[in-house]
């Protein structure tokens, strides 16, 4: 379930730039052509949006390295900085990683960090946090997050924690696995959904499946 350079460029983008103009400033700042074409459509109207199937070339070609090296694309995110909003206010990959104190992303691998992360959150939690971590990765895999918030539903958490014959987690365990930076509640008020970062799963899979050699 390893991420590759280009998947983990897709995450980030749809993460902080999914947005039609954002998504269109990149291209410009990292000197790619094709945005061009654009330049009127989006100099004109400020409602300017992509065609579905442009917008999918447009995450195309920027998440190719061999279209836009590490250098432009880095460039390019920082120039144009974070949105105001962010659902998920982090990025830790293998390839690329945000810095939340300074709001610059960095071409570096930050999975030591992850696994500090996961390390600590079991400590915590004294292993009750495996579950619900293990849960929300086994939906992953099966393809049942929203489509929409990018999550697993509480129900379908309990229901996965019930076939690993696990324990469910306490209100005490959940405040104490948010307080790390590789779970995080998202969707809306209405759709809640429960989230661990896309890039951070196949490194919070590995850690876990440590541990889960020990699990009874």
């Amino acid at each position: 379930m390893k991420k590759s350079q280009t998947e983990e460029r897709k995450i980030l983008l749809r993460r902080f730039f999914y947005d039609d103009r954002r998504l269109y400033k990149i291209g410009k700042a990292s000197k790619q052509e094709w945005f061009d074409d654009f330049d009127y459509k989006f100099g004109k109207d400020d409602y300017a949006y992509f065609a579905m199937d442009e917008k999918e070339d447009a995450l195309r070609m920027l998440a190719n390295p061999t279209e836009v090296n590490d250098e432009k694309f880095i460039s390019a995110l920082n120039e144009i900085g974070l949105p105001k909003y962010r659902g998920i206010d982090c990025f830790t990959g293998k390839y690329y990683y945000l810095d939340n104190k300074t709001g610059i992303f960095k071409v570096d691998n930050k999975q030591d960090d992850i696994r500090e992360e996961v390390f600590g959150v079991l400590k915590d939690t004294k292993g009750r946090a495996y579950y619900f971590l293990k849960a929300i990765i086994k939906l992953y895999k099966e393809d049942k997050w929203d489509k929409a918030y990018r999550g697993a539903t509480w129900i379908d958490i309990l229901a996965k924690i019930r076939d690993l014959k696990g324990i469910y987690p306490a209100p005490r365990d959940i405040a104490i696995i948010g307080s790390y930076c590789i779970y995080y509640k998202t969707g809306s008020r209405r759709y809640p959904t429960h989230t661990i970062p896309e890039e951070m799963i196949p490194i919070v899979d590995v850690e876990l499946g440590k541990m889960g050699k020990n699990m009874g």
